[in-house]
């Protein structure tokens, strides 16, 4: 799980420059578009922390990095072709490429986009996943 810090920090970058479907939110209420129309889902993991420095005369003074995941699964209407789907995949991708937030100290790394899947167990929707990684640095 990701730090508070992190979380709340990737949140409002999406919630300030995404606007192109509404997002879904980890444990909170959401209502799927009616009519149906593609959509957002945003989870996090990460790792806290990992020691990167050693030597400091006090071990917490050393450079802890926090690491991460951040997924977004776009979801789409079943039957509606991938097109849409897979670009706003993309799209959200590139809200992170070269994005620097928290003072430039939360830095993201590779992403990607996996291939396309059954996104409930009715058959209502479609869904295409993308990845990004993330590393916060501690000094």
């Amino acid at each position: 799980m990701a730090s508070n810090t992190v979380y709340d920090a990737i949140r409002a970058h999406l919630e300030a420059y995404w606007s192109a479907t509404s997002v879904a939110w980890e444990n909170e209420l959401f209502d799927r578009p009616e009519p149906a129309a593609p959509w957002v889902m945003v989870e996090m993991v990460g790792d806290l922390y990992a020691q990167m420095s050693i030597g400091a005369g006090v071990q917490s003074e050393n450079r802890w990095d926090e690491e991460g995941v951040l997924m977004m699964h776009v979801f789409a209407p079943s039957g509606t072709g991938a097109s849409t789907a897979r670009g706003y995949a993309k799209s959200l991708a590139d809200l992170f490429r070269g994005a620097l937030l928290l003072a430039d100290s939360l830095e993201f790394l590779d992403a990607s986009i996996g291939m396309g899947q059954p996104g409930d167990d009715d058959g209502l929707w479609w869904r295409i996943s993308v990845s990004v990684d993330w590393r916060r640095m501690e000094a």
